[in-house]
């Protein structure tokens, strides 16, 4: 039906289209009231050709004038030469505007094959009609439409407004209940034989009827409901009965056990579930069993584990007590220098009490500009050793300042630099530089210390260059350097080493950019 509808309803709105080209300009009209142009003649062949083309195999279209005789028409033989003007299709047209859909009189169909016309007046500036465009369907294009629409065993009929047929595809049977059915508008009907399909178009005024061979009889299909409720009551009993012997199977045991857990909730871990039950009800009452045992056993632990860890903060605390003690005997030894004007030794009692107190400060992160102070600290510490044989340089942007990295992260590489790196050389060059960089999903902090010493080894490159390391003797702070790292960012960290075509050496850390 729903094909049957579509094609119907698209043949149709080819017709509204062809309507619209006729007479979107006055050239129909113009050669209706008789005006001679052979241009005009010729342009009105070229659209009759173009709108016959749009509809062509389905019906015919003619002009006629306004005293209803044949002017032209896109073939000749199909159409009459003349319609009368006081009743039938004109005289519709002669009362509207708009689209007529009409079903053909009898007189005109004795006469020519049609069984349907649609048609519209023309008119003219006054309004009046100056003609008629007919298109007219007969009884092949109304199969060559519907052809693939149904199988030769169905009916098929086409009614028009009045509900008049129109075509029919065979001689239809059973046809006590046409008129109420098709009155019901878009819906499926059983008889005992026979299942019918209607709908109705209230845009092109037209109804159609598919009448099929019912495959089983209306009383066979009340017999199998009858059967199927019957059939539907005993399972629904019976899954009653059954029903009610398994949920008293089913609900004792897990009765038993929500009365066994309220006594675990309470704090009574000993509590354990006897049953012989194979099923998943016997094993949920193991896994409590087991559930119970262990949570009494984790209990146990945890009470141990807590001791242990109350133990162990206890001499935790009094381990701090050392690095407190020895930067107050470090802050009295500045002031003692101090009073005996003992500029080096007060400066090293100073920077050193700076960096234990910084280095045993709660605080895991620190900004650039907090890390730069310790470091210049502690180099001022190694100038006084090495009477001043190197130079410390910073080529670092103010406006990374305040980017956060690991306290006390770049102290063992200047150590690195000035105890080996520059060992040997009497005029050494450090240099801390620093940037950021844009990487893919965030920036990366990228911190470099080089100098312009002897260089690194290639066994220490490999084994800095390298993802996993291990604890290498003599090297514990940038081992301490890269696990700090790796705790804190897991694989969003970076160091590399290199050394300079210039002689000297530059380890770098990359790191994503955080500043809170």
């Amino acid at each position: 039906m729903d094909q049957i509808k579509s094609h119907m309803d698209e043949i149709f709105s080819i017709s509204e289209d062809i309507f619209k080209d006729l007479t979107k300009d006055d050239t129909t009209c113009r050669f209706m009231s008789g005006a001679a142009d052979p241009y005009l003649q010729k342009d009105l062949y070229i659209l009759l050709y173009q709108a016959a083309n749009k509809i062509y195999g389905y019906a015919t279209i003619s002009l006629y004038d306004a005293n209803g005789c044949l002017l032209l028409a896109s073939d000749n033989e199909e159409v009459p030469a003349a319609l009368p003007l006081y009743w039938g299709l004109l005289k519709k047209l002669s009362l509207t505007s708009d689209t007529v859909y009409y079903k053909t009189d009898s007189f005109v169909s004795r006469n020519t094959n049609i069984l349907y016309q649609i048609a519209r007046p023309l008119l003219n500036s006054q309004g009046t009609a100056a003609g008629y465009i007919v298109l007219n369907f007969n009884k092949d294009s109304f199969a060559h439409l519907l052809s693939n629409d149904y199988i030769a065993s169905d009916c098929l009929m086409i009614f028009d407004s009045l509900l008049e047929p129109i075509y029919t595809s065979r001689p239809l049977t059973d046809n006590s209940n046409i008129v109420s059915m098709l009155d019901h508008g878009r819906g499926k009907n059983h008889t005992e034989r026979y299942i019918y399909q209607s709908y109705k178009s209230s845009q092109y005024h037209y109804a159609i009827l598919l009448q099929k061979q019912a495959q089983i009889s209306k009383t066979s299909i009340n017999m199998m409901y009858l059967i199927t409720m019957v059939i539907t009551l005993l399972c629904l009993f019976l899954c009653f009965v059954v029903s009610l012997f398994f949920s008293r199977s089913i609900s004792r045991p897990i009765n038993r056990l929500d009365q066994a857990m309220k006594q675990v909730i309470t704090g009574d871990l000993s509590i354990r579930m006897h049953t012989n039950r194979k099923d998943e009800l016997g094993r949920l009452s193991q896994s409590f069993n087991y559930m119970a045992a262990e949570l009494d056993q984790y209990i146990k632990s945890a009470v141990t584990r807590q001791k242990n860890l109350d133990e162990t903060t206890l001499k935790l605390y009094q381990t701090q007590l050392n690095p407190h003690f020895l930067y107050n005997t470090l802050d009295s030894i500045k002031w003692l220098s101090k009073i005996s004007q003992s500029n080096e030794v007060t400066t090293l009692a100073e920077n050193l009490a700076l960096i234990l107190r910084h280095s045993i400060s709660s605080q895991p992160f620190v900004t650039l500009r907090q890390e730069l102070e310790i470091i210049r600290y502690y180099v001022e510490i190694q100038k006084i050793r090495f009477s001043g044989q190197f130079v410390f340089a910073e080529e670092i942007p103010k406006l990374i300042y305040d980017c956060l990295l690991p306290k006390m992260i770049l102290q063992p590489l200047v150590e690195n630099s000035i105890l080996h790196g520059l060992e040997g050389f009497e005029n050494g060059y450090i240099c801390i530089y620093a940037e950021i960089q844009k990487g893919g999903e965030a920036d990366i902090l990228s911190v470099s210390v080089s100098d312009d010493g002897s260089g690194i080894n290639a066994d220490m490159l490999d084994w800095l260059n390298q993802k996993e390391v291990v604890k290498k003797r003599g090297h514990l702070g940038l081992y301490n350097v890269i696990q700090i790292l790796k705790l804190y960012y897991a694989d969003n960290y970076d160091i590399s080493a290199s050394n300079l075509k210039e002689g000297g050496s530059v380890v770098t850390i990359h790191i994503p950019v955080k500043r809170s």
